[in-house]
């Protein structure tokens, strides 16, 4: 399990920067202090979001904060046409947030490489010598480039970022999933709630679980995902009440069988979606774009 440098676990929820609310920073870093105090310790960064709005609030956020009390993971992504692009990026990263080390560099996504993988994964071990950051994490891999970098040992990949939630569950049909748990990576789920549009589906099975037992369907969905499924979470929100909410969903435990239910449930549509792991594939859908299509009942 991962922890913060002073030794403490991170938290199963963490902290996604998608997007930042530009017309009300200060209710963005109200937000992120009430995740601190309610014990949340990871934080997922990417220096393009919002032209780089994140990192200045992130900055600002961890002003008079103990840096060791945080686990943060930055993600290396467009803009990466040379190796020694890497190491800007992550220098680009130490500056904004005024910190002299991350605790994990990922990559976002072979596509956002102009050179090919096995040379970031040699030049990305190479740089972790520089004590600029301790872990290294692939994601969006296919699953022939997940099985040949993630699990060669000599490669260090400790960190999986990918999807994984109740309507996407190709990270555990391609074995990627119980691979991670097989050889000691932690695998973090990104969009677990597809920002929220899994819940306006209504589905039967997640609304019937909710009203058995009297919470919402994003709380099911996340008491799934972790207590059951043993994932790691990245979640945004700046709602107070909604990250309430949500971290208030580990506070109960489900029947075996009603956790079978969710673990059974499948969505055909998405299940029958064309996948690349590519920039571009006619036909075909980009794995990180695949749970924002937007998706009926069926």
């Amino acid at each position: 399990m991962f922890q913060t440098k002073n030794g403490k676990p991170i938290s199963k929820i963490g902290i996604g920067t998608w997007t930042i609310n530009k017309d009300n920073l200060e209710k963005e870093i109200q937000a992120l202090d009430f995740y601190f105090e309610n014990g949340v310790n990871y934080i997922d960064v990417v220096l393009s979001y919002d032209n780089g709005l994140v990192l200045d609030v992130i900055s600002q956020f961890l002003k008079n904060k103990n840096r060791e009390d945080f686990f943060i993971n930055a993600l290396i992504t467009m803009g990466c046409n040379n190796p020694s692009d890497i190491d800007k990026q992550i220098n680009h990263y130490l500056t904004k947030l005024n910190t002299s080390y991350l605790d994990c560099v990922t990559l976002h996504s072979p596509i956002v490489l102009g050179f090919d993988l096995d040379t970031y994964v040699k030049t990305i071990n190479d740089l972790r010598k520089t004590n600029k950051f301790l872990h290294v994490g692939l994601s969006n891999l296919s699953p022939e480039d997940f099985e040949k970098y993630c699990l060669n040992k000599d490669n260090g990949i400790v960190y999986y970022q990918g999807l994984y939630n109740l309507e996407c569950k190709i990270s555990e049909d391609t074995k990627i999933i119980p691979a991670c748990k097989d050889n000691g990576i932690e695998f973090f789920a990104y969009q677990p709630l597809r920002r929220n549009r899994t819940a306006k589906q209504q589905y039967p099975e997640v609304v019937s679980l909710a009203q058995k037992y009297n919470k919402t369907q994003n709380q099911i969905i996340i008491n799934w995902l972790v207590k059951h499924k043993q994932l790691n979470l990245l979640i945004k929100s700046s709602n107070k009440a909604h990250i309430k909410e949500n971290l208030d969903s580990l506070n109960f435990d489900m029947d075996v069988l009603d956790y079978k239910t969710l673990d059974n449930f499948r969505n055909k549509e998405f299940d029958n979606i064309p996948v690349t792991y590519l920039a571009k594939e006619d036909g075909k859908v980009r794995i990180d774009q695949l749970p924002n299509q937007q998706i009926g009942v069926l």
